[in-house]
């Protein structure tokens, strides 16, 4: 593991807006904090068991020295992940603030009414902030819910509102919707998410056994609901053996569950409550970004591989993710400066047996309900001897 790189710049007019908005959110939130002296952008919370760490991701792109000489002079790929390991080994835990984060703006409907240019990403990163350090003030517990299906129509919204990822389609959907009015929320107001659907990612090496991942897991800003995600998870585990996807059925046997580490460090999934098998915290993923404004319309270059630049097209620090139909255009254009990759602090997995979950979490319910749910299966064709196998066998292969 590397130590860290002292990276030295001069602030932007931006960052240093950015910065003083993050003062005013501690301050209007009543959260202590210790601004570090030698290092720019970090905040040291939780006598200092966390940390928020803001980035300008201009200065901190993936080192491509070997591939693009000086333009392409960067931190290492593991930068991140290293510097969040390192925190963690002592306790504390990390949370990144990129600037893109903060300047992510998207158009929502909030409470029936349109709310333009709304900063989901940095909303999201308030309420982490706010959660571990205790200035959530709108707690719930389990009990005041019941789970229903949510429909798309009201799933998206939601989403696009309280989860830094926003929507992503899933085949299963649970919300937990309040019994009654409480904390100044009507009953019947959906608080919380958990979506389920088909993992693509090494699931080729297991089309006997695919994994079903948990795609979303969102709790409404400001809110906290102690016990939600056990609740959803029990319901989903007893009422859904089995998952339609597209035109094929799936036996639900493990459950896979991607954090992000740049934001997240997963602690809750691995606590007695859940008690899910950690797998791994590692595979760096990353971000590309423009540096200039460009028009891939305007570019009347050829790739080796015959095809143009034309359907590429952004401005100034716009962020996107991979493009593989355009992966030689985009080594070109970072060959130029055009594009930098920005890189996070990474992945942590864990997986859990559907059949391990109800046996710990529903004594009750398995000791009456497990052998005739196994024999339905069975009836149906689903090779049930995979539910006794060991927890996260393959995982790694997916990570």
């Amino acid at each position: 593991m590397a130590e860290e790189l002292t990276i030295t710049y001069t602030p932007s007019k931006e960052d240093d807006f950015h910065m003083e908005e993050i003062r005013e959110f501690f301050n209007d939130e009543g959260i202590p904090y210790e601004e570090d002296k030698d290092t720019y952008g970090l905040f040291h919370l939780n006598d200092k068991a966390v940390q928020l760490r803001y980035v300008d991701s201009f200065y901190f792109p993936m080192d491509n020295q070997k591939r693009f000489g000086e333009i392409g002079k960067g931190v290492p790929h593991n930068y991140f992940i290293d510097i969040s390991h390192r925190n963690a080994d002592k306790g504390i835990r990390t949370i990144w603030c990129f600037d893109f984060e903060m300047e992510q703006k998207n158009d929502v409907v909030i409470n029936g009414k349109l709310v333009e240019g709304y900063r989901r990403q940095w909303e999201v990163i308030k309420n982490t902030l706010r959660t571990c350090c205790g200035h959530i003030h709108n707690r719930f517990f389990a009990r005041d819910f019941i789970v229903r299906e949510v429909p798309n129509e009201e799933l998206r919204p939601f989403l696009e509102t309280n989860c830094f990822y926003g929507y992503r389609s899933a085949n299963k959907n649970l919300g937990l919707y309040l019994k009654k009015d409480k904390n100044g929320f009507k009953k019947n107001t959906l608080l919380m998410v958990l979506t389920f659907g088909y993992n693509f990612y090494g699931n080729k090496k297991r089309e006997d056994n695919p994994f079903i991942e948990i795609i979303r897991a969102s709790t409404k800003i400001e809110c906290q609901v102690i016990g939600g995600m056990s609740k959803l998870l029990t319901h989903f585990c007893k009422e859904y053996p089995i998952l339609h996807v597209g035109e094929r059925d799936i036996m639900v046997n493990e459950l896979i569950f991607y954090c992000d580490a740049s934001h997240n460090d997963g602690r809750g999934m691995s606590h007695s409550a859940l008690a899910f098998n950690f797998v791994s915290w590692d595979c760096c993923g990353f971000m590309n970004r423009w540096t200039c404004d460009y028009d891939g319309a305007q570019d009347d270059r050829v790739c080796k591989n015959g095809k143009g630049f034309k359907g590429l097209k952004g401005k100034k620090g716009e962020i996107f993710h991979r493009k593989p139909l355009y992966h030689q255009q985009i080594m070109q254009l970072m060959s130029e400066g055009k594009i930098l990759s920005i890189a996070n602090a990474g992945t942590s997995v864990y997986s859990i047996l559907r059949k391990e979950w109800l046996r710990r979490n529903c004594e009750k319910w398995y000791a009456e309900n497990w052998d005739s749910q196994v024999a339905s299966l069975k009836e149906k064709g689903f090779n049930v001897n995979l539910l006794d196998q060991e927890a996260k066998a393959n995982v790694k292969e997916v990570v």
